[in-house]
């Protein structure tokens, strides 16, 4: 990953937010995933809550959904470069990681085979009602443990890693994208 220490110019900051009520409180579990595939990012984005636009990608097999998943998203690890003057250091980006469960694990074993290694895929991951996409393509890490209790689940246990410079900024989760119907 590269980054670039020298920018002495600050960007312009956004006025943050401010709702005492909090009415619309965010709640967790990474719920839902989908594969967006790298030459179809840039469609998607033109307007990311355009469910006609996702509907369009898992159409020609440029975006795949996997409606039902339990993950958490780490929210990114700060990767810093050395500071100079008075400054120790300074954060350049982020390395993030999100690992999920996907209990369809026959159906799935050559869904992941054939992804893994790729690095045209983005990544995006909804929680209650927003979504988030990686900005940057993504390592597809699949594994398909199996533990010794009898009544455990084989799952597969998929980790999603990525860095870049910045947070990706969650969206309102287009309505009958993530289900199991639309493929």
């Amino acid at each position: 990953m590269s980054y670039s220490i020298y920018n002495p110019c600050d960007e312009e900051v956004i006025d943050p937010v401010c709702d005492p009520c909090l009415n619309d409180m965010e709640h967790g579990r990474v719920r839902s995933g989908a594969y967006i595939h790298k030459g179809y990012l840039p469609t998607l984005m033109e307007d990311l809550e355009d469910a006609q636009k996702w509907l369009d990608g898992i159409a020609d097999k440029s975006i795949y959904i996997i409606p039902e998943t339990l993950g958490s998203f780490d929210g990114g690890q700060p990767v810093e470069a050395t500071g100079y003057g008075d400054v120790q250091s300074k954060i350049v980006g982020f390395n993030f990681s999100l690992p999920y469960k996907d209990p369809n694990f026959k159906g799935n074993c050559d869904f992941y085979n054939s992804i893994m290694g790729s690095s045209n895929w983005h990544f995006a991951f909804r929680t209650e009602t927003q979504t988030r996409i990686s900005g940057k393509p993504v390592t597809i890490i699949p594994k398909s443990p199996v533990t010794e209790e009898l009544n455990s689940e084989v799952v597969w246990d998929v980790e999603i890693k990525w860095s870049e410079a910045k947070q990706p900024c969650p969206f309102n989760t287009p309505e009958g994208v993530f289900v199991c119907s639309n493929f």
